[in-house]
């Protein structure tokens, strides 16, 4: 598969997972107090985050220079954080990427298949 088609399909599938980050959030409120308590919720969201980094993984340097303002180290860094720290992970910030940083991926994966 050519680089662009196969990074299109990576991205066609990053962004099927800021889709189920967001389902996650809806089928459970979008409590804070529900993902505290609830460790389906926090597996779920944690996931999709892991597997969102290891998508990326799969894109050029070439692309992710070309899209740099989406920090592409850090989402890698993600999904090492949740692969390899999952009996220590602080989900204040599982929480805050799955609300703040998955919104602006999810945007930017659109805009990017709309070109």
């Amino acid at each position: 598969m050519p680089g662009n088609e196969r990074e299109r399909a990576v991205i066609e599938h990053i962004l099927r997972y800021c889709r189920e980050i967001e389902t996650a959030h809806n089928d459970f409120g979008h409590s804070r107090a529900r993902f505290d308590r609830s460790t389906t919720y926090q597996n779920a969201v944690s996931m999709c985050i892991l597997q969102i980094g290891e998508l990326v993984n799969h894109l050029s340097e070439d692309f992710q220079a070309a899209h740099d303002a989406i920090p592409w180290r850090k989402i890698r860094g993600m999904r090492n954080y949740v692969a390899h720290e999952y009996g220590s992970i602080d989900f204040d910030v599982v929480w805050f990427v799955s609300n703040d940083s998955i919104r602006e991926l999810k945007a930017f994966c659109e805009e990017y298949l709309q070109s």
